[in-house]
């Protein structure tokens, strides 16, 4: 039977306390072993991330096209899926005052294109609503952080699961993150380098080849070129 992958719910977070936690050594593979001593040393503002956790889910969504698809399905392909945020539909990422939780809440919407008895077609589904809530180290109590979410939506596959009903699997990959506002000194190498030219829109620009005319025939390689020795007056 044909069906999504339910490895689905992971928390996505290893709970540690302490100062080991947030000091973690650095990796061999990222630490810089042939760049020359910077130029100097400069105060950034800027995000830093204190925790962070991530949590990958599966949602097996069921459409019914009876009324709408004229006769069985031949074929369904999943096209993409997307947030939808505007006043109906809000994007929520908060700490649960009190608790060790935090909470994103969202809605999301998904596109497949199929084949009925009358040829090729769109749907696009109504706005669905997902929530999750996740548990952060104690660290989410320091009112100096916040919370922080993202997410991925993938619709890896669709397939027929009746007559006249579609199944869709919309894969959700959430990060949560604990973040605060910082000014951190940073080595510095000064300013990046003048970037490349953006390429416009329109029409390229027209370069064509030189000469414009058909090309010579190569002389045969047995053609020799007459010599004009011999042909001179004598004095």
């Amino acid at each position: 039977m044909m069906g999504c992958s339910k490895d689905s719910g992971y928390p996505g977070f290893k709970q540690k306390k302490g100062v080991e936690f947030y000091n973690r050594p650095v990796h061999s593979e990222y630490k810089p072993t042939h760049l020359p001593n910077p130029v100097e040393i400069v105060c950034i503002r800027t995000e830093k991330i204190y925790e962070f956790c991530k949590s990958e889910e599966t949602s097996e969504v069921i459409t019914d096209l009876h009324g709408i698809a004229c006769g069985p399905l031949e074929e369904v392909n999943c096209l993409d899926a997307e947030l939808v945020i505007d006043k109906k539909h809000p994007f929520i990422c908060k700490k649960i005052p009190n608790t060790l939780r935090a909470k994103i809440s969202f809605w999301y919407r998904f596109r497949f294109a199929y084949i009925d008895q009358a040829g090729y077609k769109y749907f696009t589904s109504d706005p669905i609503y997902f929530e999750k809530t996740v548990i952060l180290s104690d660290r989410i109590f320091d009112k100096r952080l916040f919370v922080q979410c993202e997410v991925f939506l993938d619709c890896p596959d669709c397939f027929i699961s009746g007559p006249q009903e579609v199944t869709c699997c919309v894969y959700k990959l959430l990060l949560v993150r604990l973040v605060a506002l910082v000014q951190l000194a940073v080595p510095a190498y000064g300013f990046c380098e003048e970037p490349a030219d953006c390429q416009e829109g329109g029409c390229p620009q027209y370069t064509p080849p030189w000469p414009p005319f058909p090309p010579q025939p190569c002389p045969p390689p047995s053609a020799e070129i007459p010599s004009d020795e011999g042909n001179g007056e004598e004095d």
